[in-house]
């Protein structure tokens, strides 16, 4: 959720959305543990990320 708005959604056990373009690199499964990334698409945009923490979540 960014600024009240949900912007993706992930539920254990769904699969990985088919590739939309040739240039896509082969897809497995998704992990259930391991790295996540923060990104940024816009080579415009100034992006910077500060005291990023991570928090196990109840099941």
């Amino acid at each position: 959720v960014l600024n009240g708005v949900k912007v993706t959604e992930y539920t254990e056990g769904d699969p990985v959305p088919p590739k939309k373009f040739d240039f896509e690199p082969q897809r497995g499964t998704r992990p259930n543990e391991g790295y996540f990334g923060l990104q940024n698409h816009s080579d415009k945009d100034i992006v910077f990320f500060k005291e990023v923490a991570v928090k196990m979540l109840k099941k």
